[in-house]
């Protein structure tokens, strides 16, 4: 069995630290080194311990989380990061790359966006360990082009999941709301649907721009979505089955 990949989270906002927490033990293999909210406690552990895969925010207080990934850089150091955060202005993912960050998610993630980043990481570390000595091209295939698989989507365009009749339903309860804004929670009774179910058709309707997303972190942690309608017009569309 391979020794746990070891994982360092640098986040100075508290909510989503318990969220990045929650996220990282639904999953195997990993085990966390240490959680700091700045950049001195940051470079601080990593001095001190070895880490595998850092979790890293990038507006940490009055510093940057970038601090520490050009230090890394030029010490050389064998790790995999992940920026986690709400910077996403053009400027910071240009550098994030030129700083060979391994995957850049945005606030607000979900869970399979965060075990989609994590796994890759692992899935690397294990397949450079099991590196023969002299590697062939499928062995390098695996490291340097992982597959890229887009979701599957059926001839009425809809992704896999997602159905015509149910999309329709779903339009036509955000159609009774007109322009005030709404949480999924709030057409459980209208649809009779779960949660989760719900939240995979408002955001193919948040990704189409006929929704506008927005979210605030809860009390515990985890990301509360509100909704609010961009384009009616297209809604009832889908509300009558056009």
């Amino acid at each position: 069995m391979s020794d746990p990949i070891r994982v360092l989270i640098v986040e100075d906002d508290p909510m989503v630290m318990r969220l990045n927490l929650d996220y990282l033990n639904r999953l195997d293999g990993l085990t966390l080194v240490a959680q700091c909210g700045d950049v001195p406690g940051a470079l601080a552990v990593l001095d001190e311990q070895p880490v595998d895969l850092l979790l890293l925010d990038v507006y940490l207080r009055e510093r940057s989380g970038l601090e520490i990934l050009r230090r890394l850089r030029r010490q050389g150091r064998d790790l995999d990061v992940i920026l986690i955060t709400a910077a996403s202005e053009a400027e910071t993912v240009r550098e994030a790359r030129r700083l060979g960050v391994r995957d850049f998610l945005v606030k607000p993630f979900e869970f399979e966006r965060f075990r989609e980043a994590v796994e890759a990481c692992v899935a690397g570390r294990h397949a450079l360990a099991r590196l023969p000595s002299r590697a062939a091209q499928h062995d390098l295939d695996r490291l340097f082009q992982p597959a890229v698989s887009e979701p599957p989507r059926r001839q009425d365009g809809l992704p896999k999941g997602l159905t015509a009749p149910t999309l329709a339903q779903v339009a036509a309860a955000v159609c009774a709301f007109g322009d005030d804004a709404f949480a999924t929670e709030a057409l459980v009774p209208l649809t009779g649907m779960s949660r989760v179910s719900l939240r995979k058709y408002l955001k193919y309707l948040a990704e189409q721009g006929i929704l506008e997303e927005s979210f605030h972190y809860g009390q515990v942690g985890r990301p509360s979505f509100s909704y609010r309608c961009l384009d009616h017009q297209a809604l009832t569309a889908l509300a009558e089955g056009h």
